[in-house]
């Protein structure tokens, strides 16, 4: 169940993915498509990191989080990414 808290982590976890496809889209060469998922590692690895604090929001169900938030992190990740491809 989506909670204010845990609805507030995955709006931040999706505005981080989305900066991170920012970034890598503007930054990246247009036919090096490949190596959008270098650039989620870091977010990856920040949220496997910080899985046990943010798991108390998901009920305490780490798996829900992973899954919830990762979701979040490529969905963002994507959004920006295709969006500033596309003009």
């Amino acid at each position: 169940m989506i909670n204010l808290r845990n609805g507030a982590v995955i709006v931040i976890a999706a505005g981080l993915g989305a900066i991170a496809g920012a970034i890598a889209a503007s930054k990246l060469p247009s036919d090096k498509f490949a190596w959008t998922g270098f650039a989620l590692l870091p977010l990856f690895m920040l949220l496997e990191f910080y899985l046990k604090h943010l798991a108390g929001l998901f009920g305490g169900d780490r798996n829900v989080a992973r899954l919830a938030l990762a979701g979040a992190v490529v969905a963002g990740f994507y959004v920006a990414w295709f969006a500033l491809r596309s003009t």
